[in-house]
C-alpha cells in the first residue's frame, strides 16, 4: 500500500497497530537495560575481562546504530510491516545464541544479531506508528505513546532480568526476547499496514559509508580501553571513522537516492533535536551501567536487587515521559531540553557524591533526578524530528533518529564503561589499598564525564532554538504546522 492517503485509518483499529509496532519497539529497549543488568552475572560465570565486558555492553547497540539507516530504507522499499517482522525475528534469533552461549565471544556474537534485528525494527516501528494517523494532533499523541513505550522496556528490562537471574540464571533473561517477538509476528500481519515510499531505492554506498563510520568510531572508543588514546587499534579506527564520515557526506550529496536527506539538516530544529537525542542515550545507557556496577561491585547488590533500585530511576522517566508533551506546551521547546539537560547532569552529580558505605536512602534523589530530565528529553526529541516532514519521509528522519541515537547509546556504555574500568585498574597499579573504594572512585570518574557532556550540551538548544514558545507547539502537534522556527 503507497502513501496515496488509503493507509491513513481512524478507527480502533489503527491504535492496535500502534500497540504492536510499540511492543515491538519496547523488545528492543528492553534488551538494552537487561543486558547491562546481567553483566555482572556473566562475568562472574564466563570469567570475562574489563574489556570484554564493555564489548558485552557494547556491541547490541554498536549494530543498531550501523545498521539502522539501511533498515530504515528497506522498510521504505520493501514494506515497513515486512521488515518490522523481519527485525523481531532476527532479534529473537540472535536472543537464542545468546541465550545458549558459552564464551564472550558467542555472547557478543548474539548481541550483534540481537542489534541488528533492533535495527530493522525500531525506524519501521516509529515509521508505522507516525504515518498511522493524518491528524498531527493525534500523529502526535502517538508518537508521544512510542517515546513512552522506549521508557518501559527501559524499566522492565532490569526487573525481568533480575527475577530471571534470581531463578534461572542470566541465560534465561534473553529468552523474553523471544516471547516478545512470537507475539509481534502473530499480531503484525492483522493490525499493520505494510506501507512503502514509491520511488525509494537503497543507497548501497552510502549505506557502507555510514556503516564502517559507526563502527570504527564505537570500536576505536571500546579499544581505548586496553590499548590507551595512542595505541594503534584505537588512532586508526578513529582515523577510518572520519575518512568513512567524510566519505558519506560525499555520496549522500551527489546521490539521486540518499539514505539519508542532506537538506533535514538545515532545520535548526532537527538538528538539535539530533544532538540531544543521542546525549540522552549517551547519559542513559552510560549512567544506567555505571550505577549497575556501583550497586553490584560496590554494594554488593543482587541483580533483582539493582532492578528494583533502577525503578527509582525508569519510573519516573516513564511518567515524566508520558507527561512531557503539556510540558513542552507551557513552557517551550528550548526550557524543556536544557531543564532535562540540567536535571539529568544534577543527578549524576548527586548520585556521585555517595561512596561505599552511603545508604541508597541518601542515593535514590540522584537516581529520581535523572529519570526526570530523561523524561523531559526523548518524547520532545522524538516529536521534534518528526514535525513538518510528510509521511514519505517520516521512515528516513525517523532511522537518522535512531542512528544518532544509538550511536550515543553505544559510546555511552563504551566511554563511560572504559572510564571506569581504566580508573579502577590505574587505581589498584598505583596502590590503592581498598579494591572496592578503588572502584567507587572509578565508578566517580565516569559520571563526572556524564556530567561534563550533559552541560555542554545544554548549550545548544539556547544557541539554535530562538523562538521557544510557538515551536514546540508545533513539534507536538498543538498548533498548525508551518510556525517559524
Amino acid at each position: 500500500m503507497d502513501y496515496d492517503g488509503r493507509h491513513v485509518r481512524r478507527d480502533r483499529r489503527s491504535w492496535w497497530g500502534v500497540a504492536v509496532a510499540c511492543l515491538g519497539m519496547t523488545m528492543s529497549f528492553l534488551t538494552i537495560t537487561a543486558t547491562v543488568s546481567s553483566l555482572s552475572a556473566i562475568q562472574a560465570d564466563l570469567g570475562l575481562s574489563s574489556v570484554q565486558l564493555v564489548w558485552v555492553s557494547s556491541a547490541y547497540p554498536l549494530a543498531l546504530a550501523a545498521l539502522v539507516l539501511s533498515a530504515g530504507t528497506l522498510g521504505d522499499v520493501l514494506g515497513r510491516r515486512r521488515v518490522f517482522q523481519a527485525g523481531s525475528l532476527v532479534l529473537a534469533a540472535g536472543a537464542v545464541v545468546t541465550a545458549t552461549a558459552g564464551s564472550a565471544g558467542a555472547v557478543v556474537t548474539g548481541e550483534v544479531v540481537m542489534g541488528a534485528g533492533a535495527a530493522l525494527v525500531v525506524p519501521n516501528s516509529l515509521a508505522l506508528v507516525a504515518g498511522t494517523f493524518g491528524d498531527p494532533a493525534r500523529r502526535a499523541s502517538a508518537v508521544g505513546v512510542w517515546a513512552a513505550c522506549s521508557g518501559i522496556g527501559l524499566a522492565v528490562g532490569p526487573l525481568s532480568a533480575g527475577l530471571l537471574l534470581a531463578s534461572s540464571g542470566w541465560h534465561a533473561v534473553f529468552l523474553v526476547d523471544v516471547v516478545v517477538a512470537v507475539v509481534v509476528l502473530a499480531a503484525a500481519p492483522l493490525v499493520l499496514p505494510d506501507t512503502r515510499v514509491p520511488g525509494r531505492v537503497l543507497d548501497v554506498p552510502g549505506t557502507l559509508a555510514a556503516f564502517v563510520a559507526v563502527s570504527a568510531l564505537v570500536v576505536g572508543v571500546v579499544e581505548v580501553g586496553s590499548d590507551g588514546l595512542t595505541g594503534a587499534v584505537p588512532v586508526a579506527a578513529g582515523a577510518l571513522a572520519v575518512l568513512a564520515l567524510l566519505a558519506f557526506v560525499a555520496i549522500e550529496r551527489r546521490s539521486s537516492h540518499p539514505v539519508v536527506d542532506l537538506a533535514l539538516f538545515r532545520s535548526r530544529r532537527f538538528t538539535t533535536a539530533l544532538v540531544v537525542a543521542a546525549v540522552a542515550l549517551f547519559a542513559f545507557t552510560g549512567v544506567a551501567l555505571v550505577l549497575v556496577l556501583d550497586l553490584q561491585r560496590v554494594h554488593g547488590v543482587t541483580g533483582l536487587g539493582s532492578g528494583w533500585r533502577l525503578l527509582g530511576l525508569m519510573g519516573p522517566y516513564v511518567v515524566v515521559s508520558a507527561l512531557a508533551a503539556r510540558v513542552v506546551r507551557r513552557a517551550g521547546v528550548r526550557p524543556t531540553l536544557v531543564t532535562g539537560l540540567l536535571l539529568t547532569a544534577a543527578g549524576a552529580l548527586l548520585a556521585r557524591a555517595t561512596g561505599p558505605q552511603t545508604s541508597f536512602a541518601l542515593t535514590w534523589p540522584g537516581y529520581l533526578l535523572v529519570g526526570v530530565g530523561l523524561g523531559l528529553l526523548i518524547a520532545p526529541t522524538t516529536a521534534a524530528a518528526l514535525a513538518g516532514l510528510d509521511a514519505a519521509r517520516t521512515g528516513m528522519a525517523g532511522a537518522t533518529l535512531t542512528t544518532v541515537r544509538q550511536v550515543g547509546a553505544a559510546l555511552g556504555g563504551s566511554v563511560l564503561g572504559t572510564v571506569v574500568t581504566r580508573g579502577y585498574a590505574d587505581r589498584l597499579r598505583s596502590g590503592a589499598g581498598d579494591p572496592t573504594a578503588a572502584f567507587s572512585a572509578a565508578v566517580g570518574d565516569g559520571l563526572l564525564v556524564a556530567v561534563v557532556v550533559l552541560v555542554l550540551a545544554a548549550a545548544l538548544p539556547l544557541l539554535l532554538l530562538r523562538t521557544p514558545r510557538t515551536a514546540p507547539a508545533e513539534a507536538l502537534g498543538l498548533v498548525p504546522e508551518g510556525s517559524p522556527l
